[in-house]
């Protein structure tokens, strides 16, 4: 990612902090960043593919090599220090399901992260509609626990994260015999 590109993220995310992405445009953005309009569009078609490159949520990183229930923890561990860094940013961003959702895209990679691990650990497992359902339930309401825990708690936030296997409890039993 190039300087030009990091400085309108960071303008993106600083504003974000603040308001709903709703109420912000282009140009506040391009002063927020200190950048003109015709820079934010020479990387940008509007302010919803900005949401695209937001790494509020990043990627695996390169040690999780071995995709584990313990992959699993430390990709949610990493991004709830980002997350409970910038909980404005969070509670704005939470509210936006439309166009490049980063709640979506988190969603998303959970759901990628949860079926890699399944077939690492049972290479010969079907794809099932039970199975299908369950990991998407999953997905979906343990980032929205995650959500409130980070944007209500943060001390009970804390104390969660720092427990050794924090999730296990909250995995449905269908889908805890293929993780572990």
């Amino acid at each position: 990612m190039t300087d030009m590109e990091n400085k309108i993220l960071g303008g993106f995310i600083r504003l974000l902090e603040n308001h709903p992405i709703e109420q912000i445009t282009v140009t506040e953005i391009c002063k927020e960043s200190g950048v003109s309009k015709r820079s934010f569009y020479n990387y940008y078609y509007d302010k919803y593919d900005v949401i695209l490159k937001v790494q509020a949520i990043p990627e695996m990183q390169d040690e999780d090599t071995e995709v584990s229930l313990g992959t699993l923890e430390n990709y949610f561990r990493r991004r709830y220090r980002w997350l409970l860094e910038h909980r404005g940013f969070l509670k704005n961003i939470s509210l936006y399901f439309g166009q490049n959702s980063s709640v979506l895209a988190f969603r998303d990679s959970v759901i990628g992260l949860l079926w890699k691990i399944m077939r690492q650990n049972h290479p010969d497992l079907q794809e099932t509609p039970q199975l299908t359902y369950a990991v998407n339930c999953f997905a979906c309401g343990y980032l929205i626990f995650l959500i409130e825990i980070i944007l209500r708690d943060p001390a009970y936030c804390e104390a969660y994260f720092q427990q050794e296997h924090f999730i296990e409890g909250y995995i449905p039993s269908i889908l805890l015999r293929y993780l572990t």
